[in-house]
């Protein structure tokens, strides 16, 4: 091949190149578009969301609370998992309450700690309006003053609620569970992945959870007395 012909065949692949660098960038800039647009629809949808819920906090002084629990009969134990909306801020929580009676390990005992774990949030943000959503009718007829409790758990839990209604508002109000209203779906989501966190957990350390809470404070105590023994 000649020089010129050399030269020609590169300005060629050059031109070539360039045309693909151009049609990559253009492609590049869509993507950017496409993902930008993408980001706003996306946040428009949840902020339409969050405004149009009809008891959307209308000063610093008010929050929802979106309230669900999930429990595992064979395991004994479970999870609660909070959506709280206040004026500023969606707050996600989730946790498994621990040392617990024996008579408190059941799945509405659960939904109450829910409840009340909400009430205290709410107060430690000075929260003076709190708006409970639950999926459970036990959260709101345990709360009233005139129920009678069955267990020590159920007059806990409504001794909590009437003392907090002294200085802050609570009002209950009843959703259908998974019935695709997105922070209530959102609060048994994360009640759930605890939950699941938490079996798996237990399965890597089946020994310590096999011996009950109960026998391994015992034991713990033990050990400590023998320390003390020792020094």
């Amino acid at each position: 091949m000649t020089k010129k012909a050399l030269k020609k065949q590169l300005k060629k692949q050059l031109k070539k190149a360039a045309k693909q660098a151009a049609k990559n960038k253009k492609a590049i800039k869509l993507l950017k578009k496409q993902l930008s647009d993408f980001e706003a629809k996306s946040m428009s949808y949840l902020e339409r969301l969050f405004m149009s819920n009809v008891d959307y906090p209308i000063d610093d002084f008010g929050a929802i609370a979106y309230v669900d629990a999930s429990y595992s009969d064979t395991g004994r134990f479970g999870s609660i998992g909070i959506v709280m909306l206040t004026r500023s801020e969606v707050i996600q929580y989730s946790e498994i309450p621990e040392n617990l009676e024996d008579c408190a390990l059941t799945s509405t005992n659960h939904e109450l700690l829910a409840a009340a774990k909400a009430i205290q949030m709410a107060k430690e943000r000075h929260i003076k309006n709190l708006i409970i959503k639950h999926d459970n009718n036990s959260i709101a007829e345990v709360a009233k003053s005139h129920s009678v409790t069955k267990t020590s758990m159920e007059e806990w839990y409504k001794q909590l609620v009437m003392k907090h209604r002294e200085k802050m508002s609570i009002t209950f109000k009843k959703v259908k569970g998974h019935s695709k209203e997105y922070f209530n779906e959102l609060a048994d989501t994360l009640a759930n992945k605890a939950l699941k966190a938490e079996r798996v957990k237990r399965a890597n350390t089946p020994l310590f959870f096999s011996l009950g809470d109960k026998f391994q404070e015992a034991l713990a105590k033990e050990r400590f007395a023998v320390k003390c023994y020792i020094c």
